[in-house]
């Protein structure tokens, strides 16, 4: 059964923000089925033989039906378009004689349009033998080789492939993916200078920084997500603010997650990288150690 996953590839402030839970959780399930792959591939295949095995299955009984009731003598045309006409009917009753669902039946417009112009005395007669050989498939051969799959890729090792998150590095506001919405590289000189630390100091001291003068990845996202940008934009402002990677947030790296919050919101384009005109004297330090980490 094919699923639709909802997401949107807006970066501008939420129209809806009651939205914003529902595109994490759709975006997260999109992805790590997409890390699941490599597991779920050798599965597939097999369900999809299932299915196949399945269809043959119905196809043998179908033609058998058709080719039974024909008339030995006369009157040939007239009854196989009675039974290509009454092709549903002759679903139903084949499901019920020979205990088969109806999903494992084709479409039965397509199979009137195939059946239409053939000769139904040319099919032949069920194999006892094939059709026996082709239950043995499905019941044994076919649910065995399900369970070793499992065996088999724990021995050689195949696991879930690793979806980085943007950036490479985890934030309140991950969200499993790979990339982001592409990044102009013009920015508006006004915006590439570092933040002014006095004018959210009071903001920053209201969400109670511990003994060490931070506050944790919650207590700076219950705050940004004010801004009602989504959580992949957020993601990335908190991987260019967070400078030493510690989850955890300064003053000074507060300020400048605020000033890139106000950028966004101003219309301009996020920096892939943070330049170096726009960091704080106080994280100045910090940035040779961070650059070489993350390289």
């Amino acid at each position: 059964v094919s699923r639709v996953y909802v997401g949107s590839f807006w970066d501008e402030p939420l129209k809806n923000e009651n939205l914003r839970e529902l595109f994490e959780m759709e975006e997260n399930d999109l992805y790590t089925r997409i890390a699941q792959l490599p597991r779920t591939a050798s599965v597939r295949k097999v369900n999809d033989l299932i299915k196949r095995a399945r269809l043959a299955k119905v196809h043998a009984f179908l033609l058998d039906h058709l080719y039974n009731n024909m008339p030995w003598m006369f009157g040939h045309a007239k009854e196989q378009e009675r039974m290509v006409r009454e092709l549903p009917s002759i679903y139903q009753e084949i499901a019920m004689q020979r205990g088969l669902p109806l999903g494992d039946f084709p479409d039965p417009k397509m199979m009137q349009m195939h059946l239409a112009p053939m000769d139904f005395t040319t099919f032949k007669p069920l194999d006892v033998e094939k059709l026996e050989a082709l239950e043995s498939l499905l019941s044994v051969d076919l649910p065995r080789l399900l369970q070793q799959i499992p065996e088999e890729q724990a021995a050689q090792g195949v696991v879930a492939a690793p979806v980085l998150q943007v950036g490479g590095l985890a934030s309140p506001f991950a969200v499993m993916k790979i990339g982001g919405a592409s990044e102009a590289s013009v920015f508006q000189a006004g915006w590439l200078v570092p933040p002014d630390l006095q004018a959210y100091a009071n903001e920053f001291e209201a969400l109670g920084p511990n003994s060490a003068g931070k506050v944790s990845g919650q207590q700076a996202r219950d705050k940004l997500v004010e801004s009602k940008l989504p959580s992949n934009v957020l993601h990335r402002i908190w991987a260019l603010s967070d400078v030493d990677q510690d989850g955890s947030l300064t003053l000074a790296e507060y300020a400048l997650a605020r000033h890139l919050v106000e950028m966004k919101l101003n219309g301009q384009d996020l920096p892939a990288s943070l330049p170096p005109e726009m960091l704080p004297e106080e994280l100045s330090q910090l940035r040779p150690a961070a650059s070489s980490e993350s390289g």
